[in-house]
């Protein structure tokens, strides 16, 4: 069962109607779990880093480059990563280098979209 979260909004919001509608690896992390991007609804939550599996293993991650973490540290506000509950906790679909970022800093908690379609998934 995923991780503790605050929801923000409880959706559905779906797919075409999300600021990442387009944005090609957020679709090919779609497709690689057998979704079609149309097919799917989110709901904005703020959820732990801890929570998510991936961060896991952030700390041998040593190439990720500082990008993100400078737009971090300068306030820049950026588009919330996309998640789907797993057995153990949450699963990035799409926002590694926004997560790492994160993780790097410290902070603790980071905006996403939950895939509401994914927990029929049980990955």
């Amino acid at each position: 069962m995923a991780g503790v979260e605050t929801v923000i909004d409880a959706g559905p919001i779906p797919y075409d109607a999300m600021p990442l509608h387009g944005d090609p690896d957020l679709e090919h992390g779609l497709r690689h779990v057998g979704l079609e991007p149309e097919d799917t609804s989110y709901r904005p939550i703020e959820v732990s880093l801890d929570a998510i599996g991936d961060v896991r293993s952030m700390p041998r991650w040593q190439n990720m480059g500082h990008t993100y973490i400078d737009l971090v540290r300068e306030g820049v506000e950026l588009p919330p990563i996309v998640v789907m509950p797993t057995r153990s906790g949450w699963t990035l679909v799409d926002g590694v280098n926004r997560t790492y970022a994160y993780w790097a800093l410290g902070r603790a908690t980071i905006r996403a979209y939950d895939l509401i379609e994914a927990s029929r998934l049980h990955v």
